[in-house]
């Protein structure tokens, strides 16, 4: 267009805009649906809180249960739900003294394994994709 100042045929320049901006959106639109597409697992697990080794969250952790990673005490306050730095006594349950080494092995009784939800983006199928595939597949119109 030879003339770009306010009032030249606004209306062309507006709809060629907005065909573009629809356009863009579309695009994006479809390469989030693309990037979401793909199944992914999750698994609920316990991570020690020293290394961040991850155990099974269906284990029981009994007073003497230590990281296989570490060998650090995995019943201690640090790997506990109830653990919070800004409660009293560091815990969110009423107990009745201060536990005074919160990475040590303990023998409390309200003790709960802290759970927490594992996402890390594995794929759900034990089969991997053609990368020459994936890569025809983003170009093909």
């Amino acid at each position: 267009m030879k003339y770009r100042q306010r009032g030249y045929r606004d209306t062309d320049r507006k709809q060629e805009r907005d065909q573009d901006r629809r356009q863009e959106q579309e695009a994006r639109e479809e390469a989030r649906k693309v990037r979401h597409a793909m199944h992914r697992t999750a698994s609920v697990v316990m991570r020690c809180a020293d290394c961040g080794h991850q155990t099974p969250g269906q284990i029981e952790i009994l007073p003497d249960t230590t990281c296989e990673n570490c060998g650090s005490a995995l019943h201690n306050c640090r790997n506990c739900r109830y653990f919070d730095t800004g409660a009293r006594f560091e815990c969110r349950q009423e107990i009745p003294k201060r536990i005074p080494s919160k990475t040590a092995g303990n023998f409390c009784d309200l003790y709960e394994a802290r759970a927490v939800l594992d996402a890390t983006g594995k794929r759900a199928d034990k089969k991997a994709p053609n990368p020459r595939d994936a890569f025809d597949d983003l170009f093909k119109k």
